[in-house]
This record gives structure tokens, sequence and C-alpha cells, in this order.
């Protein structure tokens, strides 16, 4: 509890020392391949620009969250062909789903419009919400969409800042920002929004993790039989900081011999792959039991 709450305060006062926040892009900003589903059934192929594909992250100052990854866009830059010289503005209340191929490893990464909805402090889903393109990081029954947030070295000196050259061994993962949303639903919930978070809050952690569970109950609640899961991992308190350390262990293991004998750029990537990974497991059990439980 110490450790995790030392870690958490950290990345507030970091808040005090960063003076900006930027996007973190994994390639050149330029126009990129994608397919567009569109509200009304058609598709359209083309280029898109300013996509922080295939991984979305960002370095956000805490309570500034998504706007900075981008996902609150109001309109897509979009053309035909790359030659274009004409740009289209595609609205988002227009676009369901933006598909990315990555034409080298014929990976795909979409992000599928969400009217986003936080639980609030009396456990209950807020009435309004905001709308994001949300990277989907796990299909399935329920989605588990999600983007990174960075804490990076700067170029420019030993200080921890927002500027940076983008390399991930200069890079700390601060938390994974996590949203739950059935596949046939316009809505995604946000268990708990960690840009939000107050110094406060980190010294009541026992009903940021009820919203974890009300997040479920509320995104299964068309299968009894998983409530009754969400009820058994309430009382066996599997949201907490024991449940972390236990993934850690057994993950860290795989980790370390993956890392024997890599440096630098390499080592950072192998670390950052299984820090990633401990943010999102836990929340992978409970859609495994959904999936199990409403067949």
């Amino acid at each position: 509890m110490k450790k995790l709450i030392t870690f958490l305060v950290f990345i507030f006062t970091m808040q005090n020392i960063i003076a900006q926040s930027l996007q973190f892009y994994t390639g050149k900003r330029d126009f990129i391949p994608i397919e567009i589903l569109m509200e009304d059934g058609s598709t359209k192929k083309g280029f898109a620009q300013d996509f922080m594909l295939p991984d979305v992250a960002t370095f956000s100052i805490m309570g500034k969250g998504p706007k900075y990854a981008n996902l609150d866009r109001k309109d897509v830059k979009f053309k035909s062909s790359k030659t274009d010289t004409e740009i289209q503005l595609i609205p988002v209340s227009d676009i369901k789903s933006l598909i990315y191929t990555n034409e080298e490893t014929q990976e795909q990464f979409q992000l599928d419009k969400r009217l986003v909805k936080e639980i609030n402090k009396n456990q209950e889903l807020e009435s309004e919400g905001k709308v994001l393109m949300l990277p989907l990081m796990e299909k399935g029954p329920i989605n588990l969409y999600g983007y990174r947030s960075m804490l990076c070295k700067a170029d420019f000196g030993n200080n921890f800042s927002a500027g940076s050259n983008g390399n991930e061994d200069n890079c700390q993962l601060t938390y994974v920002m996590i949203y739950l949303s059935k596949s046939e639903d316009s809505v995604a919930i946000a268990p708990v929004d960690y840009p939000s978070l107050s110094p406060l809050d980190l010294f009541n952690l026992k009903t940021l993790y009820k919203k974890f569970y009300t997040a479920y109950e509320i995104v299964g609640a068309d299968c009894p039989e998983f409530l009754k899961k969400v009820d058994e991992a309430k009382q066996n308190d599997y949201f907490s900081n024991k449940t972390f350390r236990e993934n850690k262990k057994a993950m860290d293991a795989e980790r370390k011999a993956l890392l024997k004998g890599k440096k630098g750029a390499e080592a950072s990537r192998i670390n950052m792959k299984y820090r990633t990974e401990l943010f999102t497991n836990i929340y992978k059990k409970l859609i495994d039991d959904y999936k199990e439980s409403c067949k």
C-alpha cells in the first residue's frame, strides 16, 4: 500500500515540474492509410493525418487526460490518395470506427467512437459523458479500450519533462487509462479516471476499487451469472494491491528471462510491454469470466 501511494504521489508531484504536455507519436505526423467506417454503414478508404497509431500514448498533466492524446477530435483530416492536395474534414459525428493496417506486418489497429461515462463518487454512472475515439486494446463480448500515459526524460537535461524525442528508453509508464464497452454499445465506461484523481483520492483507495466492480456490474448487467462472478471478486478483494503484486511476481520470471543480455532501447521495450500488461491484465480476468458465463 505504501509503495503504491508513494508512486502515485510522485506522479502528482511531477505535474509541478512539467511545463507543458505534448502528444507522443510513434511515427511521423503524416497521412497514414486508413479505413473509415461511417455511421450510415458506408466505408471510406484513403489517408488520414495526426494519428498516434499503432501505439496510442500521451504525456499528460494529471487532470488534462485524453485531449492530449487527441481522442476528443471533432473531425478527421482525410484525403482519398496520398498525393491528393485536397484535404477533407470528416466530422467525428459521422464516423463509427477508424481502422489502420500496418503495411509491413498487416496488423490492424482500431479506434471506435464511444460516449465515455465515468463512475461518480456515489458509485453511479454519470448522466452525460464525452465523445472520444477510443483505441481498441482487446476485442470481445466486452471490449477493452485504453491508452498509455508516459513521462519521459527531456533531451535538454536530466530533469523529467514532457519534452522528449519519444524513445522508449527515455520514457516511464505512469498508468494505462482503461475503458470498458460492449461490442454493440455506443457507451464506454471509465472505471477510474486516472487523469482527474486528486492526492486526496490516494488515501481512499477502497472507494476507488469499488468503482471497478460497479463498472463491471453496469457493463455486464445483462448476464446474472456474470454478476455472481463480480460479487465473488468483490468478496475476495480482487481489485487490490495484493492482486497487483501477485500478477507482477508471476510475470517477473518471464520478463527477466527475456531481458537477459538486452540493454538500452531493446530492454526498455521489453519492460514497457510487461509493465503495460501488468496494468491491463487485472481487467481481463472479469472479461474472461463474462465470456465463460454468458455464452
